[in-house]
């Protein structure tokens, strides 16, 4: 695919429905619709918005009398960003989570990173072919990217309560791509969403 441009006094940014409580969304930008029907799980394509503050505004698809979420977002300059929809329908919000533009791919490994948003979760650990890869991650937190030879892995999402194993996957990483897998769901029916971030295709 093309790349995208860093563009001054602008952002790329896009919506990730992670909230498993709540039905399909509509979601507006300074009342405007930016995006619509979006499903739990599901991610938006990346719109560039322009550097400042907007009132994002959640609505369940096809309806506008009451927001699900109404918040304040601030954009800064030439970054990528994921907002995810997060929580539980008694304590909905947005969380604004970077896709590093500092970070770039090579052809030589990819890049990992994982963010916990299962409401009713416990911290996790995250281990890779039975070794531990990344620690106590809370709900609502992410760790940083790591780099790893490409290749299909065996990943477990563990409990850091009682240890068990709730969540085992089968992850394939490709050489100059740059991952967030996201938790999401509530136990026991959590699910695994990978994707590859903007920062893969920013224009070097």
């Amino acid at each position: 695919m093309d790349c995208f441009e860093i563009k001054n006094n602008s952002s790329l940014v896009r919506i990730f429905h992670a909230a498993p409580q709540a039905q399909n969304i509509d979601v507006y930008v300074n009342d405007q619709m930016v995006f619509n029907d979006l499903a739990f799980g599901d991610f938006t394509k990346y719109v560039y918005l322009d550097e400042g503050e907007y009132n994002v505004s959640v609505y369940v698809a096809g309806q506008k009398d009451r927001p699900i979420i109404n918040q304040m977002v601030d954009v800064s300059s030439q970054q990528i960003f994921t907002v995810a929809a997060t929580g539980n329908l008694d304590n909905l919000g947005l969380l604004v989570i970077p896709d590093k533009v500092s970070k770039s791919p090579s052809q030589s490994y990819s890049s990992l990173r994982v963010i916990h948003l299962s409401p009713n979760a416990p911290g996790v650990n995250i281990l890779v072919d039975g070794d531990i890869l990344f620690e106590d991650i809370s709900f609502e937190e992410g760790t940083d990217y790591v780099d790893l030879n490409p290749g299909t892995y065996n990943v477990n999402v563990v409990l850091n309560t009682d240890k068990s194993v709730v969540l085992p996957l089968k992850v394939t990483l490709n050489p100059d791509k740059i991952y967030t897998i996201y938790i999401i769901g509530n136990p026991p029916t959590l699910q695994a969403v990978q994707v590859v971030d903007g920062n893969t295709y920013a224009c070097r």
